[in-house]
């Protein structure tokens, strides 16, 4: 492959290593967390709102996307701090340790620790903070860190993980996906999203999400259903790229994730629903939205 198209292969896929971590992650109770929550079962609850509900389509498209730069920035940070395991920088970690990624004031950090019942809920082991971190997802440095950090977050964050390991994912045969544990105000998010697309195969769509308290002890509400699940390939040359979306106003979490990592080897992506364009630029890094 060229240099472009390496690089996006490289983005766009979760490496075995990350699997690993998964794995790991789903033997992490040491006997001492909560026991993973019963998978849902129809008719299915609804979402709780959010803190504060946009009511634009400028702020929806915003919350959606700000989500999708999170879940890329998490799967980036599992993936370095398994790196890091394996190449013997985080020291020796326990078979009973669970793992997670939170971000701590814009920053993703590996985090492993002991799941305790009393608070914090987490006695943290090792901390790999990625600092000044490379373009792509192998030359992504980090170190390992003492620094504080929020307990109580990647506590909820770990907790919320193993509801995710227990819940059944889409595939349908058309790729293997991962849940993705993002803390929002008030609540923590698991995300389905796939784990092992390639510039000439990505899977796009079947992203579902499950809402969880803040400690990731309880949960509020799933998604009903997921979006139907389809294959694309990213043309790498020329200089536009239009994803056709099948929604009628804002584009999924899986297509807006494809676009931000489509953008580092093409100067534009569009993303167009049946309302709009979404115009992202590698120039400006910003979207722009032209109504249809």
């Amino acid at each position: 492959m060229i240099p472009a198209v390496r690089r996006l292969a490289a983005a766009l896929t979760l490496s075995a290593a990350s699997g690993a971590v998964v794995a790991l992650s789903a033997q992490a109770t040491g006997g001492t967390g909560p026991k993973s929550a019963a998978v849902p079962t129809p008719p299915a609850q609804k979402l709780p709102a959010f803190t504060k509900v946009p009511t634009t389509f400028e702020g929806v498209f915003a919350e959606r996307e700000s989500r999708a730069v999170d879940v890329i920035g998490y799967l980036r940070c599992l993936e370095a701090t398994v790196n890091a395991l394996r190449a013997g920088a985080l020291g020796g970690v326990e078979r009973g340790w669970s793992l997670t990624c939170i971000k701590q004031k814009g920053e993703w950090r590996g985090i492993f620790g002991e799941l305790i019942d009393a608070p914090p809920g987490m006695r943290v082991r090792v901390q790999f903070a990625l600092r000044n971190p490379g373009p792509t997802p192998q030359t992504r440095s980090g170190m390992v860190v003492r620094d504080p950090v929020d307990t109580a977050l990647a506590s909820g964050t770990a907790r919320a993980l193993l509801r995710g390991l227990a819940a059944p994912t889409p595939g349908n045969g058309l790729g293997q996906f991962v849940p993705v544990t993002l803390s929002q105000k008030n609540f923590t998010e698991v995300w389905f999203v796939p784990s092992a697309n390639s510039p000439e195969r990505a899977v796009i769509g079947g992203d579902s999400l499950i809402q969880m308290s803040a400690d990731g002890m309880r949960e509020l509400g799933h998604a009903s259903s997921t979006p139907k699940m389809r294959v694309v390939s990213i043309p790498v040359g020329g200089s536009t790229y239009t994803l056709e979306s099948n929604e009628s106003t804002i584009p999924l979490l899986t297509e807006l994730m494809l676009a931000h990592l489509a953008i580092d080897v093409l100067p534009e992506v569009r993303v167009r629903t049946r309302e709009y364009d979404a115009i992202l630029t590698r120039s400006t890094r910003k979207w722009t939205f032209v109504k249809r």
